[in-house]
């Protein structure tokens, strides 16, 4: 259980995050949903450790993670740009933090064909980035995200670069893999439709404030 206490997070004058509480469920597709300039991918960035809030908690089955590195915390983050290394092979992608980690070779092969397997892409192996289609670059940085196992994915409007076809089909892509893997999906979004399709729960900011 993701538990958010009183957090708050300001850039000078500007009040990004203001005295935010929330609980999130293990195992939950929760969003935050809200306009641009809201503050919901700043309250990403303070899940994620990217930064610090200025008040208030962060507890992830009762612990604090104030004190805890990005690189720490049991949490990955999906990027909207999708930040794939273009010299390297999908599966070289996926397999970058497992190798950085210091995984054996054949734990790290291992994983990285589930993780292909799991996104649909068992095919793609060898392919480079430039190779893939936008939602297969997308799917391939929520595998190198999931790959390491973590127990909550954060995704920050992962699919608002592609075309409304697109778009569709890998919200059911989405909604089907965070069944089947069962981790807690924290996911960023301006559209409401988009929300209300993916989502157990929607959070809505506005003003740095959940409303």
């Amino acid at each position: 259980m993701l538990q958010i206490q009183e957090v708050s997070r300001r850039f000078d004058d500007l009040v990004a995050v203001d005295r935010v509480s929330l609980t999130i469920e293990s195992g939950e597709f929760f969003t935050l949903l809200g306009p641009s300039g809201c503050g919901k991918t700043t309250l990403l960035r303070l899940l994620a450790g990217f930064d610090r809030p200025d008040g208030g908690d962060i507890l992830l089955d009762g612990k604090s993670l104030a004190q805890v590195p990005p690189e720490k915390r049991p949490v990955h983050t999906v990027f909207q740009n999708y930040a794939l290394f273009p010299h390297m092979t999908v599966a070289q992608n996926i397999a970058f933090p497992l190798r950085m980690a210091g995984l054996p070779k054949a734990d790290v092969e291992r994983r990285v064909q589930k993780a292909l397997e799991d996104v649909r892409l068992p095919d793609k192996a060898r392919r480079f980035p430039s190779e893939c289609s936008g939602g297969q670059r997308q799917r391939i940085a929520i595998a190198r995200a999931l790959v390491n196992r973590p127990r909550m994915l954060l995704l920050d409007e992962p699919l608002s670069a592609l075309d409304a076809k697109l778009k569709e089909q890998l919200q059911l892509e989405l909604i089907n893999l965070q069944k089947e893997v069962g981790i807690t999906f924290v996911y960023v979004t301006h559209d409401q439709g988009e929300a209300l399709a993916l989502s157990h729960r929607i959070a809505v900011m506005n003003e740095g404030r959940i409303v």
